[in-house]
C-alpha cells in the first residue's frame, strides 16, 4: 500500500497524479499559475500558456489552497472559464483575471489551473468512493450526458445518471462506462492510499476516462459507518428476496417486486429509515393485517394473513406482488386475474418510475367514466376484447356497492370513525394502567379508525379517479377541478379558520390546542414533537394571511352531461348523488385520519410516560418495538419491565446502524438489484397550473425562517405538516409522496404549486439551488441561482 497522500490544491494533485501509472485513465496537460508570479509576469505568462498548448480551446480552473481540505470543502464556490479561446490574448487575461478574483482575497501562492478543453467530450460526472453523508463502502457514480464538464457539479441538470454500486460485491453486470468508472477509482484509491474520495472525470467518444479533479471527502461531522460489514446481511437479503419471490400458492403472479412507495407507501409515511417504534406501530396498526381486511371488504381478492410491508435491514418496502393481488376484484374469473398480474408486474418492471403512481398508471383498480378507453391499453398485450369487458364489468359491480349513495361500504365505514371517539374517551377516562390503555387504543385504533380509514381513503381514491375522468371528457377542465378541490371543507381547512380565529382572539390557544393538538408531522415518530407541544413554532398567528372562503358549483350543462355519461357507464348513481359522494369520500377520508392519529398520538404520549418511568427518555424508546409493549399485557415474565426494554432497545440501536449504511434501490425486481442500481429518474407529480419563482427553504430550517412566499422542501407528504399552510408558502416540493397523497390534495385545495413526489435524484438536485422556479403548467422544475 502506498503512503497516504497529503491532499494539496487541486493543481498539485493532478500533477501528482501525471506521475502515477492510471492504467486506463488519463490526466490532461497542466499549467499552473500561481497569483504573485502571474501578475507581476503577465504578458510572458500568457505567451507561455499560448504556446503551451496545442488545443485552441481552455478550460481555466480555480486552485486556490483554501478550496477543498480534510475539514471543509468549497466545491463549487469559485469561478471556472470555461471554451477561452487561446488565441484571443485578451479574453485568455480576462478569464484568468476573473478566476482569480472569485477567490476574494488572494494569496501569493494561490494559483489557477489551465488545461485544454476536452474534445470530443461525451460524459462528463462526480463518482464518490464513499456514501457521501455516511462513508458507507458504495460507489456513486454521477454522469451526464453533453458537452460541458460542469453539469453534475452545477446543479443546473435534472436529467443525471445516478449508478450506486456496494464496493465490496464484484459487478457482474451493468454498462462499460460504469465498470470502467470504477476500475480507474480503485487505481486512485490505492494511489493515494484512501477510500474517501470525491473524484471528476469526463469521458471521450473513444471511451478514454480523463480525470479533472481528486479531493478527500469531508468526514467532519459525519457519522462514520465506513467500517459496518454489510457483505452478510446483503447476501442474507437477497436469499430473502429469492425466498419471497417465489411462486406462492394462495398468490397470483410468478415472481415479487418491492418498492417504497406503491399503496401504503411507507417511504412517505414513516420514511426509508424509520426507527423501530414507527415501523413497528404502523405495522401493528395497518401494514399486517388491517389493508388486507379492508380490500376483502371491499370486493378485492381476499388477502388476508398477508403482510404488504416487509423491512430488508430496517428499510420498509411494499411486497408489490401482494399489493396487486389486493387490487383484483374477487368475482373476476382467475384465469383472467392471473393475467391481469402478469400483466401488472411486466409493467412495473418495464416502467418502475411508475411505482408512485401504480393506480394511476398501471393498476386498475376501480370504475370510472373512462375505464372502457383506459383498458384498450391491454389490446397490444394479448388480451382479448371479452376479457377486457369482464375486467371492466368487474370493476363496475364492485365500484357501484362501494360508493352506493344508501348502503356504500364507505357509509359504514364514516359511521365507524365516530364510534372511534367514544371509545377513546372510554380509555382515556378509565381506571386502566397505562400499558392497558395502550392495548386497548391501539385494538380499538385498528378495528375503529385505521379499518375504517383504509376504506374511506380507498373510497377517496375513486372520487380522485373519477373527477379526473370528468376533466378527460372535457366535462370540466383542470381550473375547475382545482377550484372544486379548494371549495372542499376539510378538517384542515377547519383548522385553518380556527387558527384565523386564535390570531384573531375569537378563540382561545388552549381550545385549538385541545381540537388540533394530537398532529405531529410525523405521525408514527415519537421524535416528532405534537402541535401542543411546541405550538409557537409550528404557528405564527401574527402573521396569518390565510385564504379560506371558497365556492364551486357544476353548471346545469355539466351536470346534465355527468348523468348521461353515468347512464351510459352503467353507474348506478345520479350526478347529484355522485358529487355528494366525491365530497364525501375526500372530506372524509381527511376527517378519519384527523381522528384515528388521536388514538395513535396519544399512544405515543402513553409510551413517553411510561417509558420515563423506567429511566428511558424519547431517543431510547424511539428504538423499542411495540409488540414488547402490547405482550406486557398478557404476558407476565420473571424479567424486570426495565430490563425487558433495555435489552429490547440496545438490541435495535445495535441493528440500525445498519439500516443507516445499507443503500437500496427504490424498486427491487432482481434480487442483485440491491448490490447495484441506478436512482430513479423519477416522474414527479405536479399540482395546480401555477408558476412561483422564489428562494427555497430546506426541512431543518423551517423553524427559524420566515416561509411567507418561500418554496418549501419536506422530504414527505406528511399531514402533520398542515402547519406549514397558515404560512402563506409560495410552493412546495416533497421528495415523497403520490398524486393522491395527503399534500397533494392539500395544495390542490389551496392553489399552492408543488412538486410532490420529486423523487431522490429530483429533491437532491434541487434542493442544492438558492431559487427554483416551479411551473406546475408545463411541469418543469428550473435552477434559478
Amino acid at each position: 500500500m502506498s503512503k497516504t497522500y497529503n491532499f494539496k490544491t487541486k493543481a498539485e494533485t493532478l500533477k501528482y497524479l501525471q506521475k502515477h501509472d492510471l492504467e486506463d485513465a488519463r490526466v490532461l496537460p497542466i499549467y499552473i499559475a500561481s497569483r504573485k508570479d502571474y501578475f507581476i509576469n503577465e504578458k510572458q505568462r500568457l505567451k507561455e500558456i499560448q504556446e503551451y498548448f496545442d488545443n485552441e480551446y481552455l478550460i481555466i480552473r480555480s486552485s486556490s489552497k483554501s478550496e477543498d481540505t480534510i475539514e471543509t470543502s468549497s466545491a463549487g464556490k469559485f469561478h471556472t472559464e470555461l471554451n477561452v479561446y487561446k488565441n484571443d490574448i485578451e479574453a485568455l487575461r480576462q478569464a484568468l483575471t476573473k478566476v482569480f478574483l472569485s477567490y476574494g482575497r488572494v494569496e501569493d501562492d494561490d494559483e489557477v489551473l489551465i488545461q485544454p478543453m476536452l474534445k470530443d467530450l461525451k460524459y462528463s460526472g462526480v463518482v464518490f468512493t464513499a456514501d457521501i453523508d455516511t462513508l458507507a463502502p458504495y460507489y456513486i457514480i454521477n454522469y451526464d450526458e453533453g458537452k460541458t464538464s460542469d453539469t453534475v457539479t452545477s446543479g443546473k441538470t435534472n436529467a443525471l445518471t445516478t449508478n450506486i454500486v456496494y464496493k465490496h460485491k464484484p459487478i457482474s453486470r451493468g454498462n462499460n462506462l460504469v465498470n470502467k468508472v470504477i476500475k480507474s477509482c480503485k487505481v486512485l484509491e490505492k494511489i493515494f492510499n484512501n477510500s474517501f474520495l470525491d473524484i471528476e472525470f469526463g469521458v471521450d467518444g473513444r471511451e478514454n476516462i480523463f480525470i479533472f479533479q481528486v479531493r478527500p471527502i469531508v468526514k467532519s461531522g459525519k457519522k462514520d459507518l465506513s467500517n459496518i460489514n454489510l457483505d452478510d446481511p446483503l447476501k442474507k437479503m437477497k436469499k430473502k428476496i429469492k425466498k419471497l419471490s417465489s411462486p406462492h400458492p394462495n398468490l397470483l403472479g410468478r415472481k415479487a417486486i418491492f418498492g417504497v412507495m406503491p399503496d401504503w407507501n411507507p417511504a412517505e409515511i414513516v420514511g426509508l429509515r424509520p426507527k423501530k417504534l414507527a415501523i413497528s406501530l404502523y405495522k401493528e396498526l395497518i401494514m399486517d393485517n388491517i389493508w388486507a381486511y379492508q380490500r376483502d371488504n371491499y370486493g378485492y381478492r381476499n388477502l388476508r394473513s398477508h403482510p404488504l410491508l416487509i423491512s430488508f435491514l430496517g428499510v420498509p418496502y411494499i411486497d408489490v406482488r401482494a399489493s396487486f393481488n389486493s387490487f383484483i376484484p374477487k368475482t373476476l374469473n382467475e384465469n383472467i386475474a392471473e393475467k391481469l398480474m402478469d400483466f401488472y408486474l411486466h409493467r412495473l418492471s418495464e416502467i418502475p418510475t411508475y411505482h408512485d403512481k401504480v393506480e394511476f398508471e398501471i393498476v386498475h383498480s376501480c370504475y370510472y367514466l373512462n375505464l372502457a378507453d383506459k383498458l384498450e391499453d391491454l389490446l397490444p398485450y394479448g388480451f382479448t376484447k371479452n376479457e377486457i369487458k369482464r375486467i371492466e364489468f368487474a370493476l363496475l359491480e364492485m365500484t357501484n356497492n362501494i360508493i352506493d349513495p344508501k348502503d356504500g361500504l364507505y357509509k359504514k365505514d364514516l359511521q365507524k370513525v365516530s364510534i372511534l371517539e367514544k371509545k377513546y374517551e372510554k380509555v382515556m377516562n378509565s381506571d386502566l394502567a397505562i400499558v392497558d390503555k395502550i392495548y386497548w387504543l391501539s385494538e380499538d385504533c385498528k378495528r375503529y379508525g385505521t379499518l375504517p380509514f383504509a376504506g374511506i381513503a380507498r373510497t377517496g381514491f375513486i372520487a380522485i379517479q373519477f373527477l379526473e375522468s370528468l376533466i378527460s371528457m372535457g366535462i370540466m377542465t383542470r381550473e375547475e377541478y382545482n377550484s372544486f378541490m379548494n371549495s372542499l371543507n376539510t378538517i384542515n381547512k377547519q383548522m385553518n379558520v380556527d387558527l384565523l380565529s386564535v390570531s384573531k382572539n375569537k378563540m382561545k390557544k388552549q381550545d385549538f390546542l385541545n381540537k388540533y393538538g394530537h398532529i405531529r408531522p410525523g405521525t408514527y415518530d415519537i421524535l416528532s414533537l405534537r402541535y401542543d407541544e411546541d405550538f409557537d413554532n409550528y404557528f405564527n398567528v401574527d402573521q396569518m394571511e390565510i385564504s379560506i372562503e371558497e365556492k364551486f358549483e357544476f353548471t346545469n350543462k355539466q351536470m346534465r352531461e355527468i348523468d348521461q355519461a353515468l347512464q351510459e357507464n352503467g353507474v348506478q348513481i345520479n350526478s347529484d348523488e355522485l358529487i355528494t359522494f366525491i365530497r364525501e369520500a375526500i372530506e372524509g377520508r381527511e376527517y378519519a385520519k384527523y381522528i384515528f392519529t388521536k388514538s395513535l398520538s396519544r399512544i405515543i404520549q402513553l409510551i413517553i410516560t411510561f417509558g420515563n418511568k423506567y429511566g428511558f427518555n424519547r431517543d431510547d424508546l424511539a428504538f423499542l418495538d411495540f409488540q414488547r409493549i402490547k405482550e406486557l399485557y398478557s404476558t407476565l415474565d420473571h424479567r424486570d419491565v426495565k430490563d425487558i426494554f433495555k435489552q429490547d432497545i440496545n438490541k435495535n440501536k445495535e441493528f440500525y446502524v445498519y439500516t443507516e449504511a445499507v443503500k437500496l434501490p427504490s424498486v427491487i425486481i432482481e434480487a442483485e438489484d440491491i448490490y447495484h442500481f441506478s436512482l430513479l429518474l423519477e416522474e414527479p407529480n405536479y399540482i395546480t397550473l401555477k408558476k412561483v419563482r422564489e428562494k427555497i427553504i430546506l426541512e431543518n430550517k423551517i423553524k427559524n425562517s420566515n416561509l411567507k412566499g418561500k418554496i418549501i422542501f419536506i422530504e414527505s407528504a406528511d399531514p402533520g405538516y398542515d402547519f406549514l399552510f397558515s404560512k402563506n408558502i409560495g410552493g412546495l416540493i416533497t421528495q415523497f409522496g403520490g398524486a393522491n397523497s395527503h399534500m397533494a390534495i392539500r395544495c390542490a385545495e389551496l392553489g399552492i404549486p408543488a412538486v410532490i413526489g420529486a423523487g431522490e435524484k429530483n429533491f437532491k438536485t434541487w434542493s442544492r439551488a438558492d431559487t427554483l422556479e416551479i411551473d406546475a403548467l408545463n411541469k418543469q422544475v428550473r435552477v434559478i441561482s
